[in-house]
Parts: C-alpha cells; sequence; structure tokens
C-alpha cells in the first residue's frame, strides 16, 4: 500500500491511500489530516467503510508508519 502526501493553503498536511479492507468492493479511499511540521499520530478515515486506520506521521520529513496495536498484558510488582 502507497499513502501519499498532500499539502494545502491551509498549513495542513493530508495522507491519502487505498483502504485494505473495501478496496477491491468499494474504492476505498483513507484519508487522514494533520497540521504541517506536525510528528505524531494520525487516525485516517476510509470514505467508504469508515474503517479507521493509526499512523505515525513526521510531516517535515514527509514519513508515514502504520501503527499496528499488539497485545499486552499488565503485571504489578511488588
Amino acid at each position: 500500500m502507497i499513502m501519499r502526501w498532500l499539502s494545502c493553503g491551509t498549513g495542513n498536511i493530508h495522507i491519502v491511500g487505498t483502504c485494505p479492507d473495501c478496496y477491491a468492493t468499494q474504492g476505498g479511499l483513507m484519508l487522514g489530516t494533520a497540521v504541517s511540521g506536525y510528528a505524531g499520530r494520525v487516525t485516517a478515515k476510509c470514505v467508504d467503510c469508515g474503517k479507521n486506520i493509526d499512523y505515525y506521521v513526521d510531516a517535515s520529513q514527509e514519513r508515514i508508519w502504520k501503527l499496528d496495536p499488539v497485545e499486552s498484558k499488565g503485571v504489578q510488582l511488588g
């Protein structure tokens, strides 16, 4: 999957890409927005099926990483 960067005149950046769940059946377009220069988590939402996917973005370097949740268990020490 390839995500694209779009910069707009309002000082925002948009990340755009295909939805892994519904691209083949509904067209599936993922869209997320952040402020230019932002580094952190952005949630992109599919405009066709409504699925949310979290990404870590570094807008100053135009880099995007998909965040995948992992299972965790807590233990109290002492």
